[in-house]
């Protein structure tokens, strides 16, 4: 299949026990680990939910959503911030979804296709967030996965500005360290 095809015929699957994980490789040890063993287990608890990207019955990718919240003082775009402090009772927490686990199949990685992918999981949350009280898209960014989702518009949280003037150096030694990222609903750009 195609990158072109990919992107204009892919559909969303709630994880379920009938689909064939076996044939899914990613990278990271990690989130294979999770999409063959803990995913369906975490969805079960309701911890998370997890749904594949398919296009032609093949698994392209896939991502768990779960609630999170974001302290304020993490925020680093006054625009937001302004915004919220406005409100009595003083806010601290903030409401968001976490992206928490999202990849996509080797066999179609680097291709533009988890840009597209991503687009439309942050446009599925803002429409969700008609219906609940979310504020906030949060990602715990791999390090190695810190500049795809910077070039979707994440942010990370202020606590990490030092340290991540040594991205380079931290994908060579640790590309596994997470970073919190996040957006804000209400300034989304697509």
């Amino acid at each position: 299949m195609n990158t072109d095809y990919i992107i204009n015929n892919y559909k969303f699957e709630k994880l379920n026990k009938k689909h064939n994980l076996s044939k899914f490789l990613y990278e990271s040890d990690d989130l294979n680990d999770f999409i063959k063993n803990d995913a369906l287990k975490q969805q079960e608890e309701n911890l998370s939910t997890t749904q594949l990207v398919l296009c032609d019955n093949e698994i392209i990718g896939f991502f768990s959503l779960l609630t999170d919240t974001i302290e304020i003082k993490y925020i680093q775009d006054n625009k937001s911030i302004d915004s919220i402090k406005g409100h009595k009772p003083q806010v601290k927490l903030l409401p968001g979804i976490k992206i928490g686990r999202f990849a996509i199949n080797d066999k179609y990685a680097n291709k533009g296709i988890g840009t597209e992918i991503i687009k439309q999981i942050i446009l599925d949350i803002i429409s969700l967030s008609k219906q609940i009280g979310l504020r906030f898209i949060i990602v715990d960014a791999y390090a190695n996965a810190y500049y795809f989702y910077k070039k979707t518009n994440f942010v990370n949280i202020k606590k990490d500005n030092k340290i991540l003037k040594k991205i380079g150096k931290i994908i060579e030694r640790d590309p596994q360290r997470t970073f919190t990222m996040y957006q804000d609903i209400k300034y989304v750009k697509i």
